[in-house]
């Protein structure tokens, strides 16, 4: 999506009324995957910031809510929602509206108990992994230094120990790097310590990822079944 951009009302599966929106001003992340459809991080960082641009879209974004019968507001962003220094801003404002909110973070950030508060007045929060071992989440998604996968999943853990709403695991899988059964099964302990709601499970689609890193689907079906059972 294009900057502080508030994307064209859709329904969603079960029929609500959903709407996405990006309140940030460029790619601001704690990661630069390689894999990532939205292209190379920018600015990556783990500290809030703040745009020119927020005061602006928060006044459009409430125009949006008074003028539009929408059931879910996603924030889905191209980067990290927490960079945005007044993400708490957004989430009250659309709260005021008594709207479902739904928002996608890689996680890493879920341990700071700064965005606690904001973060559990969200009814849908997404955590995100995708590779099993250190040297692979250095090499493929290359996080801030001193970041590791131990307290990757140790954030999103705790995290979601104290969170009330529906916590959803997303997990990519990807060809050669987290799609072997061993890999599979480190995935199930951390699903099992983890404890999400619901699962999502992919591969790249993305035609300048699909060749390097999509597995068929016959094997994703598989991993979803697999992943699934686990409790």
């Amino acid at each position: 999506m294009k900057p502080f951009s508030i994307g064209k009302i859709y329904l969603n599966e079960i029929k609500e009324r959903v709407i996405d929106i990006n309140p940030l001003q460029g790619k601001y992340c704690t990661f630069d995957c390689i894999f990532c459809p939205l292209g190379p991080t920018k600015f990556k960082t783990d500290i809030p910031h703040n745009f020119n641009e927020t005061g602006a879209f928060l006044n459009t974004l409430e125009n949006v809510l008074k003028q539009e019968t929408i059931d879910v507001v996603f924030i889905n962003p191209d980067g990290e929602l927490l960079a945005q220094e007044r993400i708490s801003e957004v989430v009250n404002l659309i709260k005021k509206h008594n709207i479902k909110l739904k928002i996608i973070s890689n996680g890493y950030l879920f341990n700071r108990g700064e965005y606690e508060t904001t973060l559990n007045h969200c009814d849908e929060v997404i955590g995100e992994l995708a590779v099993t071992n250190e040297d692979d989440f250095q090499k493929i998604q290359r996080p801030l230094k001193g970041y590791t996968l131990e307290d990757h999943v140790s954030n999103l853990t705790r995290f979601n120990r104290q969170y009330q709403g529906k916590f959803i695991l997303d997990i990519t899988i990807l060809r050669n790097y987290s799609d072997s059964h061993e890999d599979i099964e480190r995935f199930e302990e951390f699903i099992k310590g983890i404890k999400p709601d619901e699962i999502y499970v992919h591969t790249p689609s993305k035609k300048k990822f699909k060749k390097a890193f999509a597995i068929d689907e016959a094997r994703l079906q598989e991993i979803k079944k697999q992943l699934s059972l686990v409790r």
